[in-house]
């Protein structure tokens, strides 16, 4: 267990992402399944969410967001609400193969969950017997720090006030930002040692919406990342990461806009 920490702080606060990104790089980070909503093996349900995974994966050849439904209609309770994010930085092949991986991987470690979301560092995925489009979610939801501390005071105190100041920049960036949604900040802590942080939500999300979302995660860095070097905080609708090392992908001209989209099935 001590070396898969060891070997995934290494990856998120190391690793520096170039133009041509390996796929064996793609890196599960946790899952959540519904316990206490489960499907019978070989259900109607289970139909349509094969089906809904698959209309996830194909869209994922084409954009870096999409939402769709499958099912036979509300009163049957069939219907199950299913959408992808791949991060605002990866390459669309990255994207491609991470909901692929993802879309696998869901039922394999949420065996007959009703609900279930999953995230990698690339991308996440989830579905639902309910539908989340477009509304604030931040249940379930997964951080993760970097165990070093910074134990100089002064240099502890000034390098949060910066970055919680590079990361006000990014969420204030992120929410104006169309419908990408996404944003990528860094500042100088002291001499050469740079803070990189990215924000991003769902792009369905109003600008409103997202505001609150960011906001939300950003009361809470206090008490997850408070002295660290690195972390992260994961919610549904929206994503929150930080770390002294660069772990995502420049882009010279700015960000560009990702393309979305969604779609209903019915079967």
């Amino acid at each position: 267990m001590l070396l898969l920490l060891l070997n995934y702080l290494f990856f998120l606060f190391n690793f520096s992402i170039t133009k041509t990104e390996a796929i064996d790089n793609l890196q599960y980070l946790n899952h959540s399944c519904s316990s206490n909503k489960t499907f019978t093996p070989n259900s109607t349900y289970q139909s349509n969410l094969q089906t809904l995974l698959t209309s996830l994966s194909s869209h994922a050849t084409t954009a870096q967001f999409f939402n769709t439904t499958t099912g036979g209609g509300d009163a049957a309770g069939e219907n199950i609400y299913g959408s992808f994010m791949c991060r605002g930085d990866v390459s669309n092949h990255t994207c491609q193969e991470c909901i692929k991986t993802a879309t696998q991987q869901i039922t394999v470690r949420c065996l007959n969950s009703k609900e279930a979301l999953i995230w990698y560092h690339e991308c996440m995925v989830r579905y639902s017997n309910r539908c989340f489009f477009s509304a604030v979610e931040e249940w379930p939801r997964f951080n993760f720090v970097d165990f070093n501390v910074n134990t100089n005071s002064t240099e502890g105190i000034y390098g949060y006030w910066l970055l919680s100041k590079t990361l006000s920049d990014a969420v204030g960036e992120a929410v104006n930002a169309g419908t990408k949604k996404f944003a990528t900040k860094n500042a100088t802590v002291f001499g050469s040692q740079r803070v990189h942080t990215l924000v991003q939500c769902t792009p369905d999300l109003s600008s409103e919406d997202c505001s609150k979302c960011l906001g939300d995660i950003m009361r809470d860095i206090p008490l997850y990342c408070l002295g660290r070097r690195g972390g992260m905080v994961l919610f549904p609708s929206c994503t929150l990461m930080f770390g002294i090392g660069q772990f995502y992908r420049d882009f010279p001209h700015g960000t560009p806009e990702s393309k979305s989209g969604k779609s209903l099935i019915s079967i």
